[in-house]
């Protein structure tokens, strides 16, 4: 669940919405192979922004931009154990989803001009890999050094396009369309959307049951995304988050307290926005509580994020967001067999 406040350099404005985020579980095949599958999102769009401007001879006019949608991402995930210290992994995405945009043109200041409509549908289905290598360095008194790489190669989605242009009256803040013609017509066609390459880089320190600190940092390449071919204005993207959790006594039976694990973490993020020169970027702080089930290795996991993203320079928008979260981690024994009855 999110709350999120949206300012620019005049106007405020507020919305909330609340999702399931993901789900995910892994569970052992042999002593050295493990697989986890999941469902989670890979890219979100939702806006509706409106943008004004001025001409002589024609007057006010403006552009609204609306999109919503997004790509999905089903994903199956196997881990090889090469030694005690050294592993491997492999992931085979399926991602699949659709996304509509639209841009509107209209005159807020006459009834005279009729309105320009340019939608686009665009539906998305394939197959990408990324690959995995953690090492782990156990040390004296409990403990262990652990260091991860991720890489994610470039890949290219098959996606079927769609482009539909009308003039029209109305449709302005959702409002009744009256059409009055289409003007070009583009029926579905097969196309291809380029994803960058990625690198991620994970370290973390900590005592067994007791504490963990850790650092993860990712790089994009967006720079090079191309969709037919056609390249777009977007930057690299990077982020870095540092983060840690400590469990009191996790062998507690008296007190319930000492056996709650508790994090805090930080992240910054460049997006692979950048608008007339201003980057887009985001940070964040959070808190969290890890609750654990009686009689149970199950948690109950709460988190609370508060952060910003974005700039009210040229009349860009800030939004300043809580976003509250809980996820249920369960550690249970399945495909045990039994010994007695």
């Amino acid at each position: 669940m999110s709350s999120s406040t949206y300012r620019t350099s005049t106007l405020t404005e507020e919305g909330s919405n609340a999702s399931l985020s993901y789900f995910s579980m892994g569970f052992p095949v042999t002593r050295h192979w493990r697989v986890g599958i999941g469902l989670l999102p890979y890219a979100d769009i939702g806006y509706n922004i409106v943008v004004s401007d001025f001409e002589e001879g024609i007057g006010r006019y403006n552009y609204a931009f609306n999109g919503d949608g997004g790509l999905n991402q089903l994903f199956f995930g196997n881990g090889f154990k090469i030694t005690d210290r050294l592993s491997v992994g492999v992931n085979l995405t399926y991602v699949f989803g659709r996304n509509t945009t639209s841009t509107l043109l209209y005159f807020p200041d006459s009834t005279l001009y009729a309105n320009t409509k340019t939608e686009q549908r665009l539906l998305a289905n394939d197959f990408m890999f990324d690959y995995g290598i953690y090492f782990s360095q156990p040390l004296a008194n409990d403990y262990q050094l652990n260091m991860g790489l991720v890489y994610g190669q470039k890949v290219n989605l098959n996606v079927k396009r769609e482009k539909l242009v009308r003039s029209l009256f109305g449709g302005v803040d959702g409002g009744v369309e009256y059409i009055l013609d289409t003007i070009a017509y583009q029926p579905e066609r097969e196309g291809k959307l380029e994803l960058p390459h990625t690198l991620g880089l994970g370290l973390s320190f900590e005592k067994k049951n007791r504490w963990m600190i850790g650092l993860d940092a990712n790089w994009q390449n967006w720079e090079t995304f191309t969709i037919d071919d056609r390249p777009d204005s977007l930057q690299n993207a990077w982020n870095i988050a540092v983060g840690g959790e400590f469990t009191p006594k996790h062998t507690s039976i008296s007190k319930y307290w000492s056996r709650v694990t508790y994090r805090m973490g930080a992240r910054y993020n460049q997006t692979y926005l950048n608008l007339y020169g201003q980057s887009i970027n985001e940070f964040g702080i959070s808190f969290g509580l890890g609750l654990p089930l009686p009689r149970s290795l199950t948690t109950i996991d709460l988190s609370l994020e508060v952060g910003q993203g974005g700039t009210t320079a040229k009349n860009l928008i800030q939004e300043t967001f809580v976003n509250f979260t809980v996820g249920v981690s369960i550690y249970e024994r399945w495909f045990v067999k039994r010994r007695y009855n």
